[in-house]
């Protein structure tokens, strides 16, 4: 009797423990569970898909990266987005505009290299914009081909073999030369330099007209010979050149400051760079040189500066290079100008109790 009992216990607690092990059994498996983990999964897998199609949003990215007084404009030609930054000037009468072109060898970390400056412009009264540049034509490869072959057999006739037919001289071949189409259409639209130029072009659109206004384009590292040269074609913009660390482009058709001097020859240029330059230890004589055929052209109006902290990358905050470019852009452009400036054409009255450019804040 006492066993049958026993039993009958063992029993009901087995029966009673039983919805407690699913309970527990159930708990990890939920958390692996596809269908509990969908919204997540699903919505990484669909950002990466979306990247791998080759259309990730760079317009949302940008726009999640940047502050929400940023705008960020999209422009699209021949079928190429790309983007440009505008930051309005934190004055009720801007000095004039700035356009920040980054160094093409960039990439997509283009907006890193202008954080600094267009934001600290824009503090200090210049309305900034910054475009994206457009990707370097990579170097052409040169057509392989192949050499001579030629056979030897160690036997003392050879192997009669026929010859093999060409594709075209089969019968019922159904092999066919087709246009490359792939290729045909990775094909870019145009040269850099007209992908360059058109995109200033595009974006010159965006930005005010009025004659009394001051107009800088600064170019940084590779996009400084790029600059120049539509600077030189297009006298009408009458914009001021700031070129930072300029350095060469080894493109096939990258224009040569050396060769734009004398079209310059009326336009203020400020030549800053930093010695040493990491990566360029030829950035000192670089600039001698730069500095003599700029005087060989009689070049009134170059100015030549070295940025003496050295140069550590480019950072969100870089008070000694943005307080020294606003330094010599006040000084060698803004005064140049009122200097030569007809009564005509008036300056712009200094309001007492504003920021003047270039001058630090407390």
């Amino acid at each position: 009797m006492t066993y049958l009992m026993l039993l009958n216990v063992l029993v009901l607690v087995l029966l009673t423990s039983l919805p407690r092990f699913a309970i527990a059994a159930d708990g990890p498996a939920g958390a692996d569970n596809p269908a509990s983990a969908t919204p997540t999964d699903m919505g990484a897998l669909y950002d990466l898909q979306r990247s791998e199609a080759g259309n990730p949003p760079s317009d949302e990215r940008l726009g999640r990266q940047l502050p929400a007084d940023t705008s960020v404009l999209t422009m699209e030609i021949d079928g190429q987005r790309f983007h440009a930054l505008r930051q309005e000037a934190e004055r009720a009468e801007p000095w004039g505009w700035i356009l920040l072109l980054p160094d093409p060898g960039m990439g997509p970390a283009w907006p890193q290299q202008v954080e600094a400056l267009r934001f600290d412009l824009a503090r200090h009264g210049w309305l900034t914009l910054a475009l994206e540049p457009p990707q370097p034509v990579p170097p052409a490869v040169p057509e392989r081909s192949l050499p001579v072959m030629k056979s030897f057999s160690s036997a003392s006739e050879p192997a009669e073999s026929m010859p093999t037919p060409a594709p075209a001289d089969r019968e019922g071949s159904s092999v066919q030369a087709e246009p490359d189409t792939e290729t045909d259409a990775a094909k870019p639209p145009g040269t850099f330099a007209e992908r360059f130029n058109e995109r200033i072009a595009l974006v010159r659109e965006q930005l005010p007209q009025q004659e009394n206004q001051i107009r800088i384009v600064l170019a940084f590292g590779r996009a400084a010979g790029w600059s120049a040269a539509y600077i030189a074609a297009h006298p009408e913009l009458d914009a001021s050149l700031v070129l930072l660390d300029p350095l060469p482009d080894t493109q096939a058709d990258a224009p040569r400051l050396s060769g734009l001097w004398e079209q310059l020859g009326s336009t203020p240029v400020l030549d800053l760079y930093h010695a040493p330059l990491p990566g360029h230890p030829e950035a000192a004589s670089a600039a001698r040189i730069r500095k003599s055929q700029a005087q060989r052209a009689k070049m009134e109006h170059y100015r030549q500066s070295r940025i003496a902290p050295p140069f550590i990358g480019w950072q969100p905050e870089m008070p000694w290079l943005t307080q020294t470019i606003r330094g010599v852009i006040k000084s060698q452009i803004i005064e140049s100008l009122e200097q030569v400036r007809t009564p005509e054409q008036g300056t712009q009255p200094s309001i007492q109790g504003q920021t003047q450019p270039g001058a630090a804040t407390r």
